[in-house]
């Protein structure tokens, strides 16, 4: 597996051997890489070999188990966003979680939505896709069937 990072400010970066690539910002602005050799797992997850819920994998409770939220889930897992574990799909995109995340704490009023979906999935910085669908203003992909799912 293979990647590349576009990058406006400075060079692309690829690494399509596996390994770690560290990023880091100079005092001038500039970013600076350097790669370490790791082990590659996506191997094991193409095979389609069952892949274990991260360690603080987060029950659902309270409004996340509601009857409603349950329908939610029900439609969610039948459009191949979410499993029947409720824990996102590997093509469910960071962008779709964010939209997901957003739609459905609307839905059922939940109050700290990021950190709420974040714990549930094991992600990160749905915030940050927050604000980058704000600054293009470009929905993500199937961000119409996400809307459906949640229609009353």
């Amino acid at each position: 597996m293979g990647f590349n990072i576009k990058n406006n400010y400075g060079p692309n970066i690829d690494n399509h051997d596996g390994g770690i690539i560290n990023l880091r910002m100079g005092r001038d602005g500039r970013w600076a890489a350097d790669a370490e050799e790791a082990e590659i797992v996506e191997e094991v997850e193409a095979a389609g070999d069952d892949v274990s819920l991260p360690e603080n994998e987060e029950k659902l409770t309270g409004v996340l188990a509601s009857d409603e939220a349950m329908r939610y889930w029900k439609l969610l897992q039948e459009a191949g966003f979410v499993d029947e574990r409720c824990q996102l799909k590997p093509e469910t995109t960071r962008k779709q979680a964010m939209y997901i995340a957003e739609v459905f704490a609307e839905r059922l009023g939940i109050g700290s939505k990021w950190k709420t979906f974040e714990r549930l999935w094991g992600i990160s910085n749905l915030a940050q896709e927050k604000w980058d669908f704000q600054q293009t203003g470009t929905l993500p992909s199937r961000s119409k069937e996400i809307d459906r799912i949640f229609e009353d």
